[in-house]
């Protein structure tokens, strides 16, 4: 897969199936419309190009409405590659592209640029300058190209719709078993692992502090995980909070990699969710919260290892 973080200077030479959007997350409403668009690419005979944006609009047209990203834009990628897309155009979203005419966007970029010749796009879409630009518009000039807009409605699951919205409130409230329902693989955090304040390896159960500015963080609360290290996978016991037993403050993502040895520090980090254990909890003593800790290991340990038995892990 091709990315490119500037549009090209000429148009591309095949007409091109196209998707426009931030595509937070990649869930599994954004994967049925992109499998739709890679069968337009394969009967135009040309690629299946995808415009998104970093960073997310609203950081600059309302800050505080901004959400927290449910992937980084390297994970983004990531997916997109897997999902068939051969070309990526990721737009640097500022002041100069949000006063973009829609007219320009659709006539000039997408048509024109992109060489787009179908188009995937919700009902409720909007794009240019003060989001003037929607499906009535973007018909009329795809059609002025011979091109065609085909208007997705998107995924039902449990009798709602999948966005990216729903898949944050699942993380935020701790049902990280429904978010990679809605997302069809774990959720990941990614970040960098930061020195903590080394009580875990006191008492037997070193952790890793993983850093990861801008992304949605799930609940309060003990949870099995998987963590990615150069490329190596480790079953990992997490916990999220703010360490009440040691009166702490300041909420922390601290994974136990089990069976691992080794320093860690400063290098990259994917953690993956796979089942929420418990509420976070305040113990009477260190023994207690250690003998919470191993319960909570075993349990890791027999909860990754079932799904594994199933398939469901590899």
């Amino acid at each position: 897969m091709l990315v490119s973080h500037a549009l090209p200077a000429q148009p591309l030479a095949l007409p091109s199936a196209v998707a426009f959007g931030n595509f937070d997350g990649l869930h599994i409403g954004h994967r049925a419309l992109l499998a739709h668009l890679r069968g337009a690419a394969d009967r135009l005979g040309g690629p299946l190009v995808v415009v998104t944006f970093d960073p997310h609009p609203l950081h600059i047209l309302k800050p505080e409405r901004a959400p927290a990203a449910i992937d980084t834009l390297d994970g983004r990628l990531t997916y997109l590659a897997q999902l068939g897309v051969d070309h990526v155009f990721v737009l640097h979203f500022d002041a100069a592209l949000a006063a973009i005419h829609a007219g320009t966007f659709a006539r000039d970029w997408l048509c024109g640029l992109l060489h787009g010749r179908a188009f995937a796009v919700g009902p409720d879409m909007h794009f240019g300058h003060d989001r003037r630009g929607d499906v009535a518009l973007l018909r009329k000039i795809a059609g002025e190209f011979g091109g065609e807009v085909t208007v997705f409605d998107g995924v039902q699951f449990d009798d709602a719709r999948v966005s990216s919205s729903r898949v944050r409130h699942a993380i935020r409230d701790g049902h990280v078993a429904l978010a990679a329902q809605l997302l069809a693989r774990p959720f990941c955090l990614r970040g960098t692992v930061v020195h903590g304040d080394a009580r875990g390896r006191t008492i037997g159960f070193p952790t890793a502090n993983l850093h990861a500015p801008g992304q949605v963080v799930p609940k309060n609360g003990i949870y099995v995980g998987i963590a990615g290290v150069q490329g190596v996978w480790h079953d990992a016991a997490v916990s999220i909070g703010t360490r009440p037993t040691f009166a702490g403050v300041e909420t922390r993502v601290e994974a136990y990699l089990l069976d691992f040895q080794g320093d860690i520090y400063g290098k990259a980090l994917d953690l993956e969710f796979v089942q929420r254990l418990r509420d976070e909890e305040r113990f009477a003593d260190l023994p207690a919260l250690v003998a919470q800790i191993t319960a909570d290991v075993a349990v890791t340990r027999h909860v990754l290892a079932e799904r594994r038995a199933h398939g469901l892990l590899p």
